[in-house]
């Protein structure tokens, strides 16, 4: 039954498999956007709370014309969004608690829809180009867990480059801690501006920044999560059997790709999570030619080289803070693999 599926499989075409991550994506992102927001908070809070400690150090140690790092949701143009960070946030459970009692409980939503927008293609691209490259290899037949490992990174920096500029904005909007009452259409108003200023500053490039840590956490999470995938349905869980109900046979084959989904995309999470934080932090934080800056051309390199960026965080707030907001992200993270897997795999059988 499993090599008649194998073979079928193969004989799908990208517009079920197309259907099939849609659906995929629109469960996920309707579900676990919550877990983002607070993911984001998380790791933003440990960078607030370096930035003002430096701030106030530089306060008393330097001259007026020494520049104060901030966020960019600190910018003038956000003042009427009733700003404040919750620097009080202890736990995830806490960061639920006190965004809907400051923000409300929409907030837990904000960037949904460019979540939709952003995931919709990007797992399209994503799972489709990963079953095409996969097909296509010659490591396929003999060496099929090296092979999911590479057809897995290649599709994840084609998916992750094309949406980039979506994905920082996101982040982004996510990040802005807006008083409560202050409409969508505010937040989106100001974060435009402020886009808008960038780009007029740095040029288009603006749009893709953090891409390159953003990479760094999705191609060896991709690589790793399919490995393991294709490891487990094919050594840990058994074969779907040959049953002459169609209903099981689809049911044990939901199950066998939620549990692999669900193990698979854990172990990948936590082994990338301080790439995570790194992409949240280049991406929430201002510029730093904007307003005047007075860093040094070494300090401005070290700040966007990637391994430099992790180390400054190790070195300064402890190993602690690169794993910062990993239980949302985990907790996202397992159903969510989970869900888009198995959603994947039962509509394409439902289209043999």
């Amino acid at each position: 039954m499993a090599v008649e599926f194998k073979n079928k499989e193969s004989q799908l075409s990208l517009y079920h498999r197309m259907i099939s991550a849609t659906s995929g994506s629109f469960l996920t992102s309707l579900f676990l956007t919550p877990m983002d927001v607070v993911r984001v908070r998380l790791q933003q809070q440990e960078m607030l709370q370096e930035i003002h400690r430096n701030n106030c150090e530089c306060s008393t140690t330097s001259t007026q014309s020494t520049f104060k790092k901030h966020l960019f949701w600190e910018e003038n143009c956000f003042s009427n969004l009733n700003c404040r960070d919750q620097k009080s946030i202890t736990s995830t459970f806490d960061a639920f608690r006190k965004i809907t009692m400051n923000e409300g409980i929409s907030t837990l939503w904000r960037g949904l829809s460019l979540t939709l927008l952003m995931a919709i293609p990007a797992n399209v691209i994503y799972y489709s180009g990963y079953e095409t490259l996969r097909d296509i290899s010659p490591l396929n037949n003999n060496y099929g867990t090296i092979n999911a490992l590479s057809c897995g990174a290649g599709a994840r920096v084609i998916a992750a480059s094309c949406v980039a500029p979506i994905e920082l904005l996101r982040t982004r909007l996510q990040s802005i801690p807006a008083g409560k009452g202050v409409s969508s259409s505010a937040i989106l108003r100001d974060l435009f501006l402020e886009t808008k200023k960038e780009i007029k500053e740095f040029g288009v490039k603006s749009l893709f920044k953090g891409l390159e840590i953003t990479l760094w956490r999705d191609v060896p999470f991709s690589a790793i999560y399919w490995a393991s995938y294709e490891y487990s349905k094919k050594n840990i869980f058994t074969d779907i059997k040959d049953d002459n109900s169609e209903h099981t046979s689809t049911l044990n084959h939901f199950i066998q790709s939620f549990v692999a989904g669900s193990v698979s995309g854990t172990i990948a999470g936590i082994i990338t999570h301080p790439f995570d934080v790194g992409k949240t932090r280049l991406q929430i934080s201002m510029n730093e030619r904007m307003n005047g800056s007075s860093l040094s051309n070494t300090e401005l390199k070290s700040n966007r080289n990637m391994f430099q960026l992790l180390n400054n965080i190790r070195i300064n707030e402890g190993i602690g803070a690169l794993f910062a907001g990993i239980t949302p992200r985990i907790i996202k993270i397992a159903p969510s693999c989970a869900i888009m897997i198995s959603t994947y795999e039962v509509g394409k059988k439902l289209f043999l």
